[in-house]
This record gives C-alpha cells, structure tokens and sequence, in this order.
C-alpha cells in the first residue's frame, strides 16, 4: 500500500506540473487522490500556485476509502 500511494502521488505530481505548463491564469486542477503521509506536500505546492485548494470526499465514497479529491482553483499563473 506504501508503495502505491508514493507511486500514485508521483503520477499527481507529474501531472500538476504538466498543468502549471499549460493552465492559463485562473484555470483549474482536479485529481483523485487517496489520503496518506504524501498527501500534505502535494496539497503544499498546490497551495503555492492556486488561489483555492479543497480536498473533498464524495458522499458515494465508501467510509471506510481514503479516497478524496483534489480540488485547485484559480491558478496564479
């Protein structure tokens, strides 16, 4: 499970950066994620180029999933 979640936080990562390339000021960035040790760095950089970061669990989420979503808004560019 280790494993997976730096694995799956590396994926994220890689994607975040493709979107700091291409999002225009004000744009949008939405993941799934799943809650672990890695999940406050990540939220840290997304804090640094958004306006807005929610983490959001859906109501159709089991309760027992560490499944959240990621929810960045309003890119500074």
């Amino acid at each position: 499970r280790q494993t997976d979640h730096i694995r799956i936080i590396g994926l994220i990562e890689a994607a975040a950066d493709f979107a700091f390339e291409v999002l225009k000021p004000g744009g949008a960035f939405v993941v799934k994620a799943f809650q672990g040790g890695e999940m406050a760095g990540l939220i840290g950089v997304l804090k640094q180029r958004f306006a807005k970061v929610q983490h959001i669990k859906p109501k159709a989420s089991r309760a027992d999933s560490s499944e959240v979503y990621l929810a960045a808004t309003g890119f500074k560019g």
